[in-house]
């Protein structure tokens, strides 16, 4: 299993400020991604519409402004994620490596408000909230993730 923690240090271990503590790390992608993989593997096309319909569905009824404020800013692809003790930290994602890259944006820890991770048949889903009332709604796939590890240290 993955340690994104790790891997963060090594790969971007220059974005951290001075005395900054990584404390966990994370990968994420577009809620339904997994889903939409294996429906395209599994039906084609057909497999597509239907994984796109539940994912819209989905959508419809999480109560969370995504379009706007900090989960604005968590587009629609792969991310790396990493909290400190001061700041929360988001790279994209090399295909090619495996490995977190460019530093699209940070903000300061506090605020992230509110992060649920729940165990699902091949992700975790991933709901994190943020002070400005806005939220994203991500998927960390289980395998090559710690999610729970995640939640421990943002508690």
């Amino acid at each position: 299993m993955a340690d994104w923690t790790k891997k963060i240090t090594k790969a971007v271990g220059d974005d951290l400020e001075a005395g900054e503590t990584l404390l966990s790390g994370i990968f994420l992608q577009p809620a339904g991604e997994t889903t939409r993989a294996v429906s395209r593997g599994v039906g084609g096309a057909l497999g597509s519409m239907i994984a796109k319909r539940r994912q819209d569905k989905a959508d419809d009824g999480d109560g969370l402004r995504s379009d706007e404020g900090l989960a604005a800013q968590f587009t629609d692809e792969p991310l790396v994620v990493g909290l400190t003790d001061r700041r929360v930290l988001v790279w994209g994602h090399s295909t090619m490596s495996g490995k977190p890259k460019g530093l699209k944006f940070t903000f300061p820890a506090d605020q992230l408000t509110d992060l649920e991770i729940e165990k699902q048949k091949a992700t975790y889903a991933v709901v994190m909230g943020f002070a400005d009332g806005s939220g994203v709604v991500r998927e960390a796939p289980r395998v090559g993730n710690k999610p729970t590890a995640f939640l421990d240290a943002f508690t």
